[in-house]
Order: C-alpha cells, then sequence, then structure tokens
C-alpha cells in the first residue's frame, strides 16, 4: 500500500510540475510575442478553455495582476466556445483539443495566440503547442499560423522551441 501510495504522489508531482511550467511558459509567450497596435490597450487577456486546471489554477497565482507592457494580465476560465473573445493568449486544454480548427478561424480576427497540448495541435490551427520530450515539458511553434493571427513569434522564442514549422 505504501508503494502505491508513492507513485500516485509522484505521478500528482510531476503533473503539478508540468502545469507550473506550463504556466511559466504562457506568461514568457505573452512577453515574446508582438500582438499588433490595436491589442496593445487595456487588459492583457489569457484563456483557459475547457475545464478549470492547474495550469489555470498557476495562472493566476504567479501572474494574475502582473503586466505585459502597461497591460495589467488577467486570466479567465472559458467552458463554451462562444464565451471566448478578446483574448490574447487562449490555452486550450487537451480535452478541447478537437476544437482547434473552429476556434483558429473565429479568432483570427481576434488576433489570439492559440496555445494546444495534443500531438497534431500545430495542424489544426494552434501557434504553439506543448510537448514532452523525454521527460522535460518543451512547446512545438507554426510561424504560418502566427502569420495568420498577425503575430510576431521572437527570434529569442523559437530559438528556444523543440520544433519550428514555418
Amino acid at each position: 500500500m505504501i508503494g502505491l501510495s508513492s507513485v500516485t504522489s509522484r505521478s500528482n508531482q510531476i503533473t503539478d510540475t508540468r502545469s507550473v511550467v506550463k504556466a511559466m511558459y504562457i506568461y514568457t509567450f505573452a512577453t515574446l510575442v508582438e500582438w499588433p497596435a490595436e491589442r496593445r490597450t487595456g487588459d492583457f487577456v489569457i484563456g483557459v478553455y475547457g475545464e478549470k486546471t492547474a495550469v489555470y489554477d498557476e495562472l493566476i497565482k504567479k501572474y494574475s495582476g502582473k503586466s505585459i507592457g502597461s497591460q495589467k494580465i488577467v486570466v479567465k476560465n472559458y467552458r463554451n466556445k462562444d464565451e471566448v473573445k478578446g483574448c490574447h493568449i487562449l490555452y486550450v486544454t487537451e480535452e478541447r483539443t478537437n476544437e482547434l480548427s473552429s476556434l483558429s478561424g473565429s479568432l483570427l480576427t481576434e488576433n489570439t495566440l492559440l496555445v494546444g497540448e495534443r500531438n497534431g495541435a500545430l495542424a489544426k490551427g494552434a501557434i504553439i503547442n506543448f510537448i514532452v520530450e523525454g521527460n522535460q515539458q518543451k512547446y512545438e511553434i507554426n510561424k504560418t499560423n502566427a502569420k495568420n493571427h498577425r503575430l510576431v513569434i521572437a527570434d529569442k522564442l523559437a530559438d528556444l522551441a523543440a520544433k519550428v514549422t514555418k
């Protein structure tokens, strides 16, 4: 019984560690992506689409209220696709990955950085996708998707990516 408890605890710890890293990456994306001029006023909205997750909790705890330039970070949770509006970054939870294509189309004019976390998410319209290589949390970027949303990915962010698709 002690061994099983230890394995479960360790599994939860790995998940929590990944959530901390994902939230940190999302904040870093916010600082290293350039939005069109009309999106550089008002609040900087980071949305989580799907059930509230440990990533959402981390974003609230560590980054809500901080600033990106002169914009205050506001973190929102969306459960319905029709509610998603005005996000600078939208983190799409794994169980909602199948909705990325329609989200990408509907958020194209809003210049939203779509972040996924499942293999194939870039092909469905995500601009950045979380992946795990070995035991490390990493990300991949699709620059064409970024360009379609009128977003400029800083070279530094692209250089740190595990893979960049042009």
